[in-house]
């Protein structure tokens, strides 16, 4: 009996033992995101969570003959990174099954690069795609009879790269019933000929929004084969978690796009974390439908894939003269741009959402748009007193300084795109500078300003309107202020700069938080979910200029290898 009890004893012991030890141990260069802990020498891994994290010698603990443990050389790792507003359902439609224009910078590339893709795809029944520049098109927008060149028997329509208004053809205009006829859409432009009247082909804002949502949508499959197909490119970027504000954009409720994420998510094959919400317009009955978005938030799986919120567009963008500013436009007496929600219906809708326990995220580029959206927040935190909303404005093209501190006081995220944040060939000479003049166009995008307030900052690709959206080159970017060939000639308020510190928090913790998942991944901490990246170097030692080169060696989720370069 004694020997039994000894011999229990012993197996007990092992088991506890067994508990502690390691599946996995990084020893190097590991830079954490963690608030209390930044740099670290090592850590532990033990069935997809972070054990130990700490110096070499505290790790020894946890190694035994069962423990793979790898020494990084001139490799560091970091927290994985997170996209904290990018279109990655339709945007891998777009990338993966549309003719993209992104190259172009003339209509003369536009229609050879649309010519060769109809060419090479002869058997397609519409013709879809994105990338054209307001900076490189007339000022009414590209003409119907460009594409009908190319092709009056199928429907073409091309999303300009902001994705805020849309080039047809005849066939389309034809298909949708649209002519000189054809009633002006409130919050959207139709672009006529002076005369005729009759549409030239191109539409904006909620014309733009009109096209889109009355051409067929994709099959669940279809979005499917294109999602995994981003989940793969995603990866090898390092992004392991991402915020998609827009499930309706191809249709208004989006059940095939829905359906494709929540069996990707069931069947285990949607690896990245994938938060979701869908957008909502003051010229619908939006009361109805945030309660259906609310529905769909009880249906979305949720291991990976949750819908969590409602996007609202307040105004349109600066490139289309959209925008909502405080000041007139500057070759433009009178006109301040387009608001698209007024303060009382902003304020109702709100309200409503935050009842119905969705994050609510704002489309504001003008600072007029900023300016209303924060009295709305503003408004709502007062009378509900929620003060751990996470609410966010996204964009921030341009904004009052006296606002910046009324973002922090209202604990309002603000989710910035870096990687614009240089004078862009096609952008800021094209449009910015004669719509904006030099001091606002030079004082746009501004960044560390949020920090130097304490506003949580977290970065976004807007995907697909950056492609490639490697948050290494957004890095880079940020803590340039220039193009990633280091031209000095594009840089854009060095006052803005940001550390590189601060630039990794924006796409590692601050993502993680925007979100409310800051428990579990966005650090690399102790009882965190081991979702890192390793560089082939380390980002603080490389001379910024070269920070987008560096490669991602492996991405792990749950302590497991999604991808290996």
């Amino acid at each position: 009996m004694k020997y039994f009890l000894l011999l229990l004893s012993s197996l007990l012991m092992l088991s506890c033992s067994n508990k502690k030890m390691a599946d996995m141990v990084f020893i190097g260069n590991i830079y954490t995101s963690d608030i209390n802990n930044k740099n670290a020498s090592a850590i532990a891994i033990k069935e997809g969570l972070f054990i130990y994290v700490g110096d070499d010698k505290g790790v020894e603990k946890y190694i035994d003959n069962n423990t793979e443990v790898v020494h990084l050389s001139n490799s560091m790792i970091l927290p994985g990174f997170i996209d904290a507003h990018t279109h990655s359902s339709f945007g891998s439609i777009a990338q993966f099954n549309q003719v993209q224009l992104y190259d172009g910078k003339s209509m003369d590339d536009y229609s050879n690069i649309i010519s060769n893709f109809l060419y090479k795809n002869k058997d397609i029944k519409i013709l879809r795609g994105g990338g054209w520049f307001n900076g490189y098109v007339p000022s009414r927008g590209p003409s119907k009879e460009v594409l009908d060149k190319i092709s009056k028997d199928i429907p073409i329509a091309i999303n300009s790269a902001d994705y805020h208004s849309i080039w047809v053809n005849s066939k389309v205009l034809e298909m949708l019933n649209i002519n000189a006829n054809t009633k002006d859409i409130e919050g959207g432009i139709i672009e006529r000929d002076p005369i005729t009247k009759e549409p030239t082909g191109t539409f904006r804002e909620k014309a733009h929004e009109y096209i889109v949502a009355n051409l067929p949508d994709y099959s669940v499959e279809e979005y499917k084969k294109a999602i995994l197909k981003y989940q793969e490119e995603a990866l090898s970027y390092g992004i392991v978690a991402l915020y998609d504000p827009l499930l309706n954009y191809f249709s208004n409720d989006a059940y095939n796009l829905f359906d494709a994420l929540n069996e990707l998510d069931k069947s285990g094959e949607l690896k990245i974390k994938y938060f979701a919400a869908y957008k909502v317009n003051i010229e619908e009955d939006y009361t109805n439908r945030l309660k259906t978005i609310s529905e769909f938030k009880k249906k979305s799986f949720g291991k990976n894939f949750k819908v969590i919120g409602v996007k609202l567009y307040v105004d349109g963008v600066i490139s289309g003269k959209t925008a909502y500013l405080l000041e007139d436009y500057n070759n433009s007496p009178g006109y301040k741009g387009d608001l698209k929600w007024n303060y009382d219906a902003l304020k109702d809708v709100c309200e409503q959402a935050e009842k119905l326990g969705l994050n609510i995220h704002i489309h504001a580029i003008g600072d007029g748009a900023v300016d209303v959206s924060i009295d709305a927040l503003e408004y709502l935190r007062n009378k509900t007193g929620n003060t751990n909303n996470r609410h966010a404005i996204t964009h921030i093209q341009l904004i009052d300084n006296s606002n910046i501190k009324r973002l922090y006081s209202n604990n309002i995220i603000t989710v910035l795109n870096p990687y614009w944040f240089y004078k862009q060939d096609g952008w800021y000479y094209e449009l910015e500078l004669p719509y904006l003049g030099k001091e606002r166009a030079d004082r746009e995008y501004p960044m560390k300003s949020f920090f130097d307030e304490n506003v949580v900052v977290t970065t976004s690709s807007d995907y697909p309107v950056t492609i490639p959206a490697r948050p290494l080159d957004a890095i880079q970017i940020g803590v340039t202020r220039m193009n990633l060939n280091g031209d000095t000639n594009s840089l854009l308020t060095p006052s803005e700069i940001v550390s590189i510190e601060d630039m990794i928090s924006t796409v590692t913790f601050n993502g993680a938080y925007q979100t409310f998942v800051e428990d579990k991944i966005g650090s690399i901490a102790v009882g965190k979910n081991a979702d890192f990246i390793i560089l082939d170097n380390d980002i603080f030692t490389t001379p910024k200029t070269n920070i987008s080169k560096i490669n991602i060696l492996k991405t792990f989720i749950n302590g497991k290898v999604v991808y290996s370069r």
